[in-house]
Formats: structure tokens, C-alpha cells, sequence
């Protein structure tokens, strides 16, 4: 049995859920004149991801920082500034062959937008969190947390990655403001759950190397890594 079913453009195999790799490609591809980030790197690292997708996981996008409202400053460390904000498209789902566009999810709900200081320049680390991000996509599970694209602060010209937002906040939040400390099921489950997002990170022969309560964040019902390879 066809588990991701059949594509109705070229009726062959689909590569994922509603997701045809070659026709996908075609698609994005076509639209590489209509949008530039600016910087050469950037732009290849996107188009690559693009072309190479076999689901809808796997893809990044430049989006122009107008795509986002009610920004709101979070945090500052050593790295950048971490600003939340609502992102009014959403992030790409599946192919809409009836529109010819891209159908899309999550519009007008808070992602995370992250900047690297001088990253205008665009650095090694900044590139590298990117690609390390992107090798821990998965289809059915994400032990880190989703990375949809990347967009420019129009002041400072840094770039900045659109991440998903955990609305639990970090573990500290979540143990300060959520936990019973005598259900020890619970404790036993979160445990699980932040050992499952680093062995999928191991297994993708990758290493944290700096992991700690802060970058360990909540979802509703799971917890998922943030900052690998800083």
C-alpha cells in the first residue's frame, strides 16, 4: 500500500504527505527569480533546501520581515536578541493544485524570530545553526525545534531564524508554574520526552554540547530542544 499516496500532477509516488519531491521542486524553483535574502549564502542554502524537500518538514523559505506583526521583544543573551511575534501566511503545507499555490498552516500564530549579532555579515555559526537544524527535521517527530526560514531586521540588518514558538516556555517556566511535584508519572514522561529529543539528535551524529534548562522547551504535550550547535 502507497502509505503517502499518489501525485496528482505527475501520478507517481509521493514522497511524503502530500508531497512530491520532483514537482515541488519545479514549483519553488520557478519562484527563485521573484525573492533574494540579499546574501548569496543564504539564498543557496534556502534554494537548496527547497529543491532537496522530500516533505513539507524539510523546507525553508526567505520571508520579508513585513510577513510579521505584534513583535514583541523576549530575551537578549550572548548570541542575539529573541523577539516573539505573529506571523500572518504560515508555514508551507502541501501543494494547492486547483490555486497553483501553496496551501499553508499556522497563519496569524506566534513564531519565535532569533538573531544573530552581525549576522549582517552572515557568519559560519549562523549558517551552521541553520544546516543543524535542518538535519534534525523530521517527518513524524522533531526533537528540535522547527525551524520554518529566515528573514532580515530592516534596522539592524541582522538575519533572523523563524522558529516555532513553545507556548510552555522553557523548563524552568514549566517547572516553576506547571508541575506536581509529586506525580511521578509525569516526572517520568518529561524525562522520556527530553531524552528521546537527544537521542534523535545523537542519531543524527550530532552532539548539544551546551545543553541546559533554559534551551530545553514545553509544548502542550512534549518537550522539544532549542540552540543546538552554539
Amino acid at each position: 500500500m502507497r502509505c503517502c499516496g499518489i501525485c496528482k500532477e505527475c501520478e507517481q509516488e509521493n514522497t511524503g504527505f502530500e508531497w512530491c519531491i520532483s514537482c515541488n521542486a519545479i514549483h519553488f524553483k520557478q519562484n527563485f527569480k521573484n525573492w533574494t535574502s540579499g546574501n548569496d549564502d543564504i539564498d543557496k542554502l534556502i534554494q537548496e533546501t527547497q529543491l532537496s524537500a522530500i516533505d513539507s518538514y524539510k523546507v525553508l523559505e526567505w520571508i520579508p520581515y513585513n510577513k510579521f506583526y505584534d513583535i514583541e521583544y523576549v530575551i537578549e543573551g550572548g548570541f542575539g536578541k529573541v523577539y516573539r511575534a505573529k506571523w500572518n501566511d504560515g508555514y508551507i503545507d502541501s501543494w494547492d493544485d486547483k490555486n497553483n499555490n501553496w496551501r499553508r498552516c499556522g497563519s496569524n500564530e506566534f513564531v519565535i524570530l532569533k538573531s544573530l549579532n552581525n549576522s549582517e555579515n552572515v557568519t559560519s555559526k549562523f549558517i551552521n545553526e541553520i544546516t543543524m537544524r535542518c538535519r534534525t527535521k523530521d517527518f513524524i517527530f522533531s526533537s528540535v525545534i522547527k525551524i520554518y526560514g529566515i528573514t532580515q531586521d530592516p534596522e539592524t540588518k541582522n538575519y533572523m531564524m523563524i522558529l516555532e514558538y513553545a507556548e510552555g516556555g522553557n523548563l524552568r517556566n514549566y517547572l516553576d508554574k506547571n508541575y506536581d511535584r509529586t506525580d511521578y508519572y509525569t516526572k517520568f514522561s518529561d524525562l522520556y520526552d527530553i531524552i528521546f529529543c537527544l537521542e534523535k539528535i545523537h542519531g543524527n551524529e550530532l552532539i548539544h554540547q551546551n545543553l541546559h534548562i533554559g534551551n530545553i522547551l514545553k509544548f502542550q504535550d512534549y518537550f522539544n530542544i532549542t540552540d543546538i550547535a552554539l
